[in-house]
């Protein structure tokens, strides 16, 4: 998943963060290399989760993207971070409104929350994740199989060659099956588009 398109819509859509949103492989470093101004947030890649593949003859199968955006707020006026918990909400609320029903591109579905949870408190800052998903699907474009059929040449038409045979009317056949003789040819030559 691209993080780049979802902190664009964060900066543009919330003005909460003050156009604080940043992006981030994981969380294990930002609490030490980040010493950023609060309210800010931080967009991070969760799990994709694919479920089988769906087709018998072809490729759908649904995958699932996961996104965390990781809110840092002031807990300096509370260190139980009781004050903090309003700011979480508030937060809270912004993302919904940036991101709840976006469709990040034609392919994708609507992005749906899927919860949060505290990450880290100290003296200073109160940092809460919130996470959020949507799928895409991935399709037969998107397989080796597909770029092993494109490879393939043109196909320039069909040859037909018909061998008939009724048994009833040809005495000399003891059972029924091709005798070699081709009886009628079709050729067919196919546009080049």
């Amino acid at each position: 998943m691209k993080l780049n398109p979802i902190i664009k819509a964060l900066r543009e859509r919330s003005p909460y963060f003050t156009r604080r949103v940043f992006g981030a492989a994981e969380f294990s470093n930002l609490p030490e290399k980040a010493n950023v101004a609060v309210p800010s947030a931080f967009v991070v890649p969760l799990d994709d989760n694919a479920e089988p593949n769906r087709s018998n003859n072809g490729y759908r199968q649904l995958l699932k993207e996961s996104f965390a955006v990781i809110v840092v707020v002031s807990n300096t006026a509370d260190e139980r971070g009781q004050d903090s918990s309003n700011a979480v909400d508030d937060a809270r609320s912004v993302l919904w409104k940036a991101l709840l029903g976006w469709e990040m591109t034609a392919d994708h579905t609507p992005i749906e929350y899927q919860g949060g949870a505290l990450v880290k408190m100290d003296r200073n800052r109160l940092w809460y994740q919130f996470e959020f998903g949507c799928e895409i699907e991935i399709g037969d474009g998107d397989t080796y199989q597909h770029e092993q059929l494109e490879a393939l040449p043109f196909i320039e038409g069909i040859d037909v060659s018909v061998d008939m045979i009724d048994p009833a009317a040809d005495p000399n056949i003891q059972s029924p099956g091709p005798d070699g003789r081709i009886e009628h040819k079709l050729k067919i030559d196919l546009p080049n588009t």
